[in-house]
């Protein structure tokens, strides 16, 4: 089963961002891929204006697991990497590692792909975490998201594919994660730059208004929404 590894992250300032990235892309994403369980990583930083975190920068984490019990095996060897020196820790003054975030999801249903769309390295993800507002409205919310919207959405120019996940109560880091929200929603997308992902994204809205893309009231409103870029390749154990 498949599962991923969301982690927020900010350098201590912009002076020694060059060298935070350095050290997250070159060194500690290869080391953490050494760890059972991780399939790949790609690094993100958020597009202005679609950044409701004070972390800038993603790092998504793919894993590949027998059971839902694996992750807290995968998250405590992670950790024992970390005490063992396997996986080095940025030097002091780089990394802001008060706000480090970092949580498990597991995916609920296949990846769905584009009908429009060629499959490709995503330049960009679109991150949008929901829930239904109420459990009683639950069965119509996963279905509306399942069946309804994610191939309305993969519909739309520059959507590649996209997977539905759950939280798990496994987190990384020892913070409070950055939302509560029961779901996470991980669309791909070609868009390499803020301005094609909001031309691109224009489009939806419009659909959405003409009621080509069809909405539900199940959706908890108020819900963050992030936009990133891709910094990164997509890193694998043999990378």
């Amino acid at each position: 089963m498949k599962a991923v590894l969301l982690v927020l992250t900010n350098p201590v300032s912009q002076d020694v961002d060059a060298e935070y990235n350095d050290w997250y892309t070159n060194t500690h994403v290869p080391e953490g891929l050494a760890v059972p369980g991780y399939t790949a990583a790609t690094r993100y930083k958020a597009f202005t204006g679609w950044d409701p975190f004070p972390q800038k920068y993603l790092s998504l984490h793919e894993l590949e697991l027998d059971s839902v019990d694996d992750i807290r095996r995968v998250r405590d060897t992670h950790h024992q990497f970390v005490t063992d020196g396997r996986v080095g820790r940025a030097r002091d003054g780089v990394m802001d590692r008060a706000l480090s975030r970092g949580r498990y999801y597991l995916a609920i249903e296949p990846e769905q792909h584009s009908t429009v769309t060629p499959a490709q390295t995503p330049n960009s993800v679109f991150v949008t975490y929901n829930q239904p507002h109420t459990p009683d409205v639950a069965d119509e919310y996963n279905r509306w998201y399942r069946d309804q919207h994610l191939p309305d959405v993969l519909s739309c120019p520059g959507f590649i594919r996209a997977q539905r996940f759950r939280i798990t109560d496994v987190s990384m880091i020892d913070q409070p994660w950055v939302t509560d929200m029961q779901y996470v929603n991980i669309y791909e997308h070609t868009a390499t730059n803020v301005d094609e992902y909001n031309a691109a994204f224009t489009v939806v809205r419009d659909r959405i208004a003409k009621g080509e893309i069809p909405m539900t009231d199940t959706l908890t409103p108020g819900a963050p929404t992030s936009v990133y870029g891709r910094i990164s390749p997509r890193l694998t154990p043999c990378s």
